[in-house]
C-alpha cells in the first residue's frame, strides 16, 4: 500500500458508477499503511533537532494528511454506490456486490435489511 496506489483506487472510484474491486481487507490495509506513516514520522521527529522544522517530519505529516482524505474521498464514493446499491438489492433487483470490503458487506447487508424492514412497515 502507498499513496500512489490510494489515488490510483480513488480516481477510478471517481471514473465509474459501479464499484470498483478492493481486497476485503482493503481498509485494514490502510490503516495499517497510515500507522506506519505515523511511526515513521514519530521515528524522524525523535531523530530531528527541531521536530517542528524538520522536512522528513513535515513530508509525512503531508503523507498522513494525503493518505487519510484519500480514503475518506474513497470511502464517501462507495457509501454513495452502495446505498443505490442496497435499494436496489431490497426492490429483488440484481446487484453486483463482488469486490466489497468485509465492513463494506457488512453495511450493505444491514441497508438491504432496513429498507426491507421499512418497506414491510409502510407497506403493511
Amino acid at each position: 500500500m502507498n499513496l500512489d496506489e490510494l489515488q490510483s483506487i480513488r480516481d477510478r472510484e471517481r471514473q465509474s458508477d459501479s464499484l470498483q474491486q478492493l481486497r476485503e481487507d482493503f481498509y485494514v490495509e490502510v490503516g495499517a499503511f497510515v500507522q506506519e506513516l505515523r511511526d515513521e514520522r514519530e521515528a524522524a521527529a525523535d531523530r530531528a533537532d527541531d521536530p517542528f522544522d524538520a522536512p522528513e517530519v513535515n513530508r509525512l505529516t503531508d503523507d498522513i494528511k494525503t493518505a487519510e482524505q484519500t480514503v475518506e474521498a474513497i470511502y464517501e464514493r462507495r457509501v454513495g454506490k452502495l446505498v443505490k446499491m442496497a435499494s436496489f438489492a431490497a426492490a429483488d433487483m440484481p446487484t453486483e456486490d463482488e469486490g466489497l470490503t468485509a465492513e463494506e458487506r457488512e453495511l450493505f447487508e444491514r441497508m438491504v435489511a432496513a429498507i426491507e424492514g421499512n418497506r414491510e412497515t409502510v407497506m403493511g
